[in-house]
């Protein structure tokens, strides 16, 4: 089994940084792996589509297809795995139950590894939330910092 103890010290550094910075939650919105960030953060692979969500209350919370939730839950890393039916639903309802005003997400202008968010994942994200309104920063506000943090 693999060794999550560098992905539990970079989570807790994440969620030090949203209190620090005043951001609710940061959300990793992915499939296949192709947002980069999920290399760092949490540092488990996914073949479908999935969610990792931090909050700054220190409640982290996934969602993972059927394929997928296994490895998320083996790491010990989530309060909560949501296997879902209806992912775009799933996430939604993550985040609307902590009724957020500040969300990160992964884009950037400025840094690569901070825009693995895909404009048609943000977009469907958005539809999700049904008019639910909410400021969206990007994560390069933290991940840098970060990332010099837990340099291996």
């Amino acid at each position: 089994m693999k060794d999550y103890s560098y992905h539990k010290k970079v989570i807790d550094d994440v969620i030090a940084k949203l209190n620090e910075l005043d951001i609710d939650l940061y959300i990793i919105i992915t499939a296949e792996g192709c947002d980069p960030m999920t290399s760092f953060i949490p540092g488990v692979d996914t073949v479908g589509a999935g969610a990792f969500m931090f909050v700054r209350n220190g409640d982290k919370i996934a969602t993972a297809s059927r394929i997928d939730a296994q490895d998320t839950e083996e790491s010990g890393l989530f309060d909560e795995v949501l296997r879902y039916e209806d992912y775009n639903a799933t996430v939604a309802d993550m985040v609307l139950r902590y009724q957020p005003k500040r969300i990160a997400l992964d884009f950037s202008e400025n840094n690569a590894f901070c825009d693995g968010l895909t404009m048609g994942k943000y977009k469907k994200f958005l539809n999700s939330l049904n008019g639910y309104e909410v400021e969206m920063v990007s994560a390069d506000l933290f991940i840098p910092a970060v990332q010099e943090m837990n340099k291996r």
